[in-house]
Parts: structure tokens; C-alpha cells; sequence
């Protein structure tokens, strides 16, 4: 992949950036760094295994980085992963189906949380949004993003 691909780091979801940038830091990734990111969240229990098929230069790189990703809480590996891979197909129906489906408190909460790039053209009037609200709607907002 190169560069300039919409799935890098700096075109990638601000809610993205965000998690990885905190938890983990940003670094370019070769060929061993990505096919290990892909063994461990496809295979986490045989990827310690699977991995000792690189050859004897590669798969030290590859135990480390692996141990560095299990490391990694779950939310911060999904979120390498769309960094890395980029996000899976269908986001903005997604999008689309969350919001049409969702009470107008709800909708207003959920407008708040998506990235600008996700939000409706014409926003739902602004209505005070209790914390529990806040809190359903980031947790639906990151599942949808997914």
C-alpha cells in the first residue's frame, strides 16, 4: 500500500487517530509488522505459532511485534487494524441504518459523537442529552465505526 492511500493514518477516522495515537504509538509498517497484525487478529490463539513460518531474520521482528499487539487492549488492536487495513465495507449504511433507527434524543446524542465526515447534512435540533444517553450513544457510535 502506499503512502498517499486513504486507509493511513492521516486520513483516517479523527475517532481512529485518536485511540491509537494514545495507547499506540503511529509507525510505518512493513511487510512483517503487517502480516503479523493480521495473524493475531485472525488467529490470536495459533499466532505465536503461524508466525515461526517467517524465516530466521524476520521472525524475531515478528514475536515482538505480536507480544506488543497482545499488549494492546481490544479496542486499540480493532482500531490498528482500520488504520492499518481500513474500514470495513458498508460504513455509511451502517451509519445511515443507526441514525434512521434511533429515537430523536438518541439521534441528536449519536450526531454529536460521529466524526464531521459522518454527520447528517441537517443535524437534529439540539436537545439536552442525559450522560447515560452520551455514554449509549459513543458505545454505538464505536461499534458502527468498527
Amino acid at each position: 500500500m502506499a503512502a498517499d492511500t486513504p486507509t493511513r493514518l492521516g486520513h483516517a477516522s479523527p475517532l481512529l487517530k485518536a485511540r491509537v495515537g494514545k495507547k499506540d504509538p503511529a509507525r510505518v509498517m512493513g511487510f512483517v509488522e503487517q502480516t503479523t497484525l493480521f495473524v493475531v487478529a485472525l488467529k490470536k490463539e495459533r499466532a505465536t505459532e503461524l508466525l515461526e513460518a517467517f524465516g530466521q531474520a524476520h521472525r524475531q521482528r515478528a514475536r515482538v511485534f505480536a507480544q506488543q499487539l497482545a499488549d494492546l487492549d481490544s479496542p486499540t488492536r480493532q482500531a490498528r487494524l482500520a488504520l492499518e487495513f481500513g474500514p470495513r465495507d458498508g460504513l455509511r449504511e451502517r451509519v445511515e441504518r443507526l441514525l434512521s433507527s434511533s429515537p430523536p434524543a438518541l439521534r441528536a446524542a449519536l450526531c454529536a459523537q460521529l466524526p464531521p465526515a459522518f454527520r447528517p447534512a441537517s443535524p437534529p435540533a439540539a436537545t439536552p442529552v442525559s450522560p447515560a444517553l452520551k455514554a449509549l450513544a459513543a458505545r454505538l457510535v464505536r461499534e458502527t465505526l468498527r
